[in-house]
């Protein structure tokens, strides 16, 4: 038990720490909180414009696309040219997610585009044979002519014809690959020749009669035009890392520095009893490791590509911490989030040390309620910043003794 006399040594010593506890209670620890709204930069898909040139390429009036002649028949076509919708993919850096420090953001544009196929001018020659003697196409002369200039084959082609054998009785189809279509574009006329056909023979087998063989072509070309989607696309990936090469991942530089505690002699003199003591610096070595600059002690190197979009809006809460009393205790206490600007629920203890934000001139107040009873406070006494808000509900009625009541 404490008697009369030590209460009385006590007493100066807790009218102190009470007296320090109170001014703790009503110093204002001034915060600030910037709420920053970023732009939307990633885009929407659009409507463009698509063009491609579909060739044409259909006989002429003149020409027969199947002739016989003797014992062969011949028939010639163009494949047709067909266009299929493809699409092209751009990858660039775009701008980051606010909340998401640790990935970069890649764009993916993809744009359309019309491949026409086949690639170039491809002819299907069908030849039958109904002479009793095997058709020998190496004795056949094969000539393609575009606006007067022949086309040289490539020399596989030829050599497939070349080898190409159709027995009595039998037809064969070949495909003859022609130029690209960029040459055909311009082109007015294909003149296509096969020269010196044997169409007859004789009962020992000799030829008796050769036939030309010739087909011709109109070349055109029809522009066309559609609308498509560009379509865009936005992945995250993690932020390159890599272990830094200075330090080795230790966050250390390697080199040794003297120590500045001790100047590098591993001891200094007390000035206060005069005695030499051990640097607890550098453990008496004179030499100390400092942060590694090119790090900065994280022992990791980071490569962020993208950066923060633009800034749509700014707004700064300005505050102070405020501890929040009331009688009876167990009140429940809503607060501005400065995040989202709307009122939640301070944490659950009484009394409650809450933060309190204002932007400007519009000061949110403390929502304090018990029992169906509400009060809002703003932490002001006198007129001046507060750290301490008191609301007495104890008589049905909230009664304020510390704080500035604000009016419904």
């Amino acid at each position: 038990m404490i008697n009369f006399h030590t209460m009385k040594r006590l007493l100066p010593s807790t009218i102190i720490l009470s007296l320090l506890l109170l001014l703790g209670s009503c110093t204002v620890q001034q915060l600030s909180y910037t709420q920053k709204t970023y732009q939307n930069t990633q885009k929407s898909d659009e409507t463009v414009q698509v063009q491609y040139t579909l060739p044409v390429v259909k006989p002429a009036a003149k020409t027969t696309q199947e002739q016989t002649k003797g014992g062969v028949t011949i028939s010639v076509e163009v494949l047709s040219f067909s266009a299929h919708l493809m699409e092209e993919e751009e990858e660039n850096v775009a701008y980051k997610i606010p909340a998401q420090d640790d990935y970069d953001v890649f764009e993916i544009r993809k744009t359309p585009y019309y491949r026409v196929s086949p690639e170039n001018i491809r002819f299907k020659i069908r030849i039958r044979n109904r002479e009793d003697v095997p058709l020998k196409l190496s004795e056949v002369g094969f000539a393609l002519i575009i606006d007067g200039t022949q086309w040289s084959f490539p020399s596989t082609h030829l050599e497939e014809w070349n080898k190409g054998l159709i027995l009595s009785g039998f037809e064969k189809e070949y495909f003859v690959d022609g130029p690209q279509l960029d040459g055909l574009v311009n082109a007015q006329v294909v003149y296509l020749f096969l020269n010196g056909v044997p169409v007859s023979y004789d009962k020992a087998g000799n030829v008796t009669e050769k036939k030309n063989f010739e087909w011709f072509f109109e070349c055109s070309s029809t522009e066309v035009t559609k609308e498509e989607e560009v379509h865009y696309e936005y992945v995250s990936r993690p932020i390159h890392k890599e272990r830094c090469h200075k330090c080795t991942g230790t966050g250390k530089d390697p080199q040794l520095y003297k120590c500045d505690k001790c100047a590098g002699n591993g001891a200094y003199i007390s000035k206060i009893d005069g005695k030499t003591y051990k640097c607890s610096k550098c453990d008496g070595t004179g030499k100390i490791q400092v942060t590694c600059d090119h790090c900065k002690g994280t022992g990791v190197l980071e490569y962020p590509k993208s950066t923060l979009p633009p800034v749509d809006q700014s707004i700064t809460w300005n505050g102070w911490k405020v501890t929040v009393s009331t009688i009876p205790k167990g009140a429940s206490i809503k607060i501005v989030d400065p995040e989202t600007g709307v009122y939640t629920a301070a944490p659950y203890n009484t009394p409650v040390i809450t933060p309190w934000y204002y932007t400007g001139t519009d000061k949110r107040p403390i929502i304090i309620e018990y029992n169906g009873q509400t009060a809002k406070i703003l932490p002001y006494h006198e007129g001046a910043p507060s750290a301490r808000v008191v609301v007495d509900f104890s008589s049905g009625t909230p009664v304020v003794t510390r704080g500035e009541l604000v009016a419904e």
